[in-house]
């Protein structure tokens, strides 16, 4: 064999050995891609953490087995397991409930534990199911799986937990994904008719808008007429770009979901279903908050008067704080809970889910609540502060020594500090002595036509 003929057997030999490799390599960065090619039309069968799992199955009228979901047959009490995790799926993807009957079958409240990341909740429960509870299911040692049919009682048990948790969503039993929440959504228009009818109120109605109510009702528009032009792709990707970078209190409600965001925003398929969901939603909160403005805010002055021999700059930030009354308690082991709700839309934070019981966004029959928790305490603060700031004009904002400033905020009493403004410099131009207040103390916004004047520090 010639040098050459070596040579060129070698190129050839190392060049199929790179693309194994890099074949590998793509396999290893996306490790669903061989799985979706053989994966057969059936629901999704996610592993949990059980010692001895025993599978769930619903047989449908094709005698199709549709996976539900697994419970442990080592947590058997008085007969009947006491830790289930049910998976279901919604446009978001695949969620994991994991219940716990323990309460209930130890005779300790009426009530079932329900955990899905990162929210625990207590759903109202009357007593043990009974169709499931005369199945046997701890009696079935041998088995590693269960069937029952679709339309049976024992389904609708299986399923009965969820319903009380998520009122919102409408259950589908499908023999791709297994079971299914399905949320309405309106059409363009109808939601294009909303946000009309809402800029119409702003414009006569109000002579002083709120920031951030009308940022997000800017963005809801601009989402809203990107997704009408589906082959102007750019359109959208600006208002998802504007989306990532906006602070989290200037996004509507329903867009801060980053599981939301990836649908809409990223690949070459742009789920539409999710995005006019999420639209439904920000018109909805935007016309409650904007009720919110009407019975419960003040327009009003706030006026800094100090005399010259006083004042030593001519600005100054003003910064107002919401003085609350705590509605839960503020020890490390609070012992109350809220009304909650599961929303696939504001699942990944508990603030969220507050805020949309709080604005009525949400379905709430009173069965469910998110269990206490010292994390609890700082979502109802949070979503308190997003609430009260999303009515407010400005909670911050610059004066002059002399000069006024129309405000609109919500009915209640504000801490105030004042800092001497030297301009936007850099930090490290700034002694701590600047940005110190030089002045703080609580106003009361209460009466009709608020004037507030500081005079004197």
């Amino acid at each position: 064999m010639s040098r050459r003929s070596r040579s060129r057997m070698r190129y050839a030999t190392g060049l199929g050995g790179f693309v194994v490799l890099l074949w590998g390599c793509q396999y290893l960065l996306d490790p669903q891609r061989n799985a979706n090619e053989t994966q057969e039309t059936a629901a999704p069968e996610p592993r949990t953490a059980f010692s001895s799992s025993v599978k769930i199955y619903l047989k449908t009228a094709s005698n199709a087995n549709v996976y539900v979901g697994e419970f442990d047959r080592e947590s058997c009490e008085n007969g009947f397991p006491q830790h289930w995790s049910i998976f279901m799926t919604s446009v978001l993807g695949q969620h994991r409930f994991d219940v716990d009957y323990t309460n209930l079958l130890n005779n300790k409240s009426r009530d079932l534990n329900i955990k899905v990341h990162p929210q625990n909740y207590t759903v109202k429960y009357d007593k043990v199911p009974h169709d499931l509870s005369t199945a046997l299911l701890c009696e079935q040692t041998e088995e590693s799986s269960m069937s029952f049919a679709k339309d049976s009682a024992a389904a609708r048990e299986i399923l009965q937990p969820l319903q009380l948790l998520a009122p919102d969503c409408i259950f589908e039993w499908t023999e791709e994904t297994g079971l299914v929440c399905k949320l309405p959504h309106p059409t363009d228009s109808e939601v294009y008719a909303t946000l009309e009818t809402i800029k119409k109120n702003m414009t006569t109605k109000w002579n002083h808008q709120p920031y951030l109510l009308i940022r997000r009702l800017t963005l809801t528009t601009q989402l809203l007429e990107a997704i009408q032009r589906p082959d102007k792709r750019t359109d959208l990707d600006k208002v998802c770009r504007i989306m990532r970078f906006s602070l989290p209190n200037e996004l509507p409600l329903s867009f801060r979901s980053k599981l939301w965001q990836d649908k809409v925003c990223q690949g070459k398929n742009r789920d539409r279903a999710a995005a006019l969901m999420a639209l439904q939603e920000s018109a909805q909160e935007i016309q409650a908050l904007s009720r919110r403005i009407e019975d419960a805010s003040l327009v009003g002055l706030f006026t800094l008067n100090i005399p010259r021999d006083q004042s030593t700059a001519k600005e100054y930030l003003i910064s107002l704080q919401p003085i609350e009354t705590p509605y839960i308690s503020k020890s490390d082991q609070p012992n109350q809970s809220l009304p909650c709700v599961w929303h696939p839309l504001f699942s990944e934070q508990t603030e969220s889910q507050l805020i949309a019981i709080e604005l009525g966004m949400v379905e709430n029959k009173g069965l469910s609540t998110c269990t206490a928790s010292p994390g609890l305490v700082s979502a109802y603060r949070d979503a308190n502060i997003y609430v009260r700031s999303s009515v407010a004009s400005e909670m911050e904002f610059q004066i002059a020594n002399g000069q006024s400033k129309k405000l609109r905020l919500p009915t209640g009493d504000y801490q105030y500090s004042v800092i001497q403004y030297n301009g936007p410099f850099p930090e490290e131009l700034i002694s701590p002595e600047e940005v110190a207040p030089v002045s703080s103390g609580q106003i009361s916004w209460k009466n009709a036509k608020p004037h507030l004047i500081i005079k004197s520090w």
